[in-house]
Parts: C-alpha cells; structure tokens; sequence
C-alpha cells in the first residue's frame, strides 16, 4: 500500500557470517603478523634466560615428548614454564595468520588467471606459496615435538633394545680410534665406529654408526654421541630419534628453496 515504509528484511545467518567476515579479516591481516612476530621474538628472549639459568630442568624435553615432559615436570612448576606455553600459543597464531593472509590473497588473485596469463599469475602467487611452504615446515616441527621419540642406549656391544613392535636394535662390535699426534692429545677418542644388527620381520641387517654418519632405519635415526667429560675415555652413547615430522620440513624446505630460486630472477625480468 501506498505511505506505508517497507519493513526491513533481515536474512537468516546474516549476523554469524557478518561475525564470521570479521574473524576472518582480524586472522588474515598483516599488522597482525607483526604484532605476533614481535611477541615471538619477547618470549623466545625471555625463554633463553630460562633455558641458560635452569638447563637442567629443561634437559629431558631432548629425549621426551613436549606433553609428557609437561605433564611429569613443567605442570608442576608454573613459574618456569608459562614461557613455553605462550610461545606455543603465539606460533599457533602466527600459523593461523600466515594461512589465512596466503589464502586471501589467492583467491583474490585467482581471477587474474586469464587476464595476466600463466607466467605473470604464476609470479604474483608466489609470495603465497612461499608462505604456505612455511607453514608446511612449522606442521613438521608440531608433528616432531608431540609425537615423535627420541630415547639413548649405551653403545655397549651386546646391548638390545626394542624399538616399536617387531623392530629391534643390536649393538654388536665397537672400534675405537684414538689421536697419535699432538702430544697434547694423544690418546684421546678421535673416532668411533659401532657395527648394528637392525632386526624386523623382513630379516635383518648390519649397519656401520659413527660421529656425524647417522643411520636411517623403518622412520628411526641412529646418532652416535658421548658424554661431555675430560675423561679420555668418555662413556659413548647413541641416540635414537622417530621423527615423523621430518618429511614435512624437508619437502616444505625443498619446495621453498625451488620457489625461492624461480621467484626472484622472474621478477626482476618483469
């Protein structure tokens, strides 16, 4: 009728998307980005402090995972390790910014397709998946911290020790070799080489260990290491990591450099 004002409509959801927009521009905006990068870099300062004065607290999150170190000592010392945690939360978030930053942008750049032609869209976009390939690599660190392993046997020979189920290691030989020359240290270790029988249910095999030579094996890493002490005799020891964040970061470091490479000359050409 004639003189009466249409009623407002107001559309089912239109709040929670509104809501929802918002969140998603806070997430994806880069003075975010900095203000995270800065918090990072307080709380890693802060957290040196803690690790140079209490190293002897914090030693065992070199063997353990984050949750069980946490849960046997960082849950009961609050005042050491609420650096930890917030570290962990402005990563968390700088994840999420970068993620949200490098998919705006695509999808704001994925019309320019066909106008600009493969290789000009190709170079605009690059800058996105560089930061993509980041946070492939920080999902490879997470992946590490929370469900990985990493335990130390002594490297005596004879010494067995199961791995997962079906999955053993023997140690069977150790040679030892010591400097001749100078007098200084003469007699010291110079190298080691221990010889290991990886058992499985497919048989098993011998490898050779030795300083700065790991052995890889069904996913574990073999590291020989000894104990810091001025004992020319030092108590030898290896290392044994499950690492299943580690084909995340060497995919996401591999794809960065290629981006990287490609990236900058194509883009001085333009």
């Amino acid at each position: 009728m004639e003189g009466r004002s249409p009623k407002a409509t107001c559309r089912p959801g239109s709040g929670v998307r509104g809501m929802l927009r918002k969140i998603w521009n806070f997430c994806g905006d880069v003075r975010v980005n900095f203000w995270l990068l800065l918090l990072i870099s307080l709380n890693l300062g802060l957290g040196s402090y803690y690790l140079k004065y209490k190293f002897p607290f914090f030693n065992p999150l070199n063997h353990m995972l984050f949750q069980d170190w946490y849960g046997e000592f960082g849950f009961r010392k609050p005042a050491l390790t609420w650096w930890l945690c917030t570290l962990l939360l402005w990563l968390f978030f700088l994840g999420v910014n970068t993620l949200v930053c490098a998919l705006k942008r695509l999808i704001n750049l994925w019309p320019l397709l066909k106008q600009t032609g493969f290789r000009s869209f190709s170079i605009r976009i690059s800058p996105s998946l560089i930061h993509l390939c980041f946070m492939i690599i920080l999902s490879g660190h997470l992946v590490s911290l929370v469900i990985g392993s990493n335990q130390i046997i002594p490297a005596s020979p004879g010494t067995r020790t199961v791995l997962a189920p079906q999955l053993q290691v023997e140690v069977l030989s150790q040679s030892l070799e010591k400097y001749r020359e100078p007098e200084a240290i003469r007699g010291r270790l110079r190298q080691s080489s221990l010889d290991l029988n990886l058992i499985s249910p497919h048989g098993s095999e011998t490898h050779r260990l030795r300083f700065l030579e790991p052995v890889t094996w069904q996913g574990f890493t073999f590291h020989l290491d000894m104990s810091r002490t001025n004992n020319p005799q030092p108590e030898l020891k290896i290392i044994i990591k499950e690492d299943p964040g580690r084909n995340l970061i060497f995919w996401g470091f591999a794809f960065l450099i290629v981006f990287m490479l490609w990236y900058f000359p194509q883009r001085k050409s333009v």
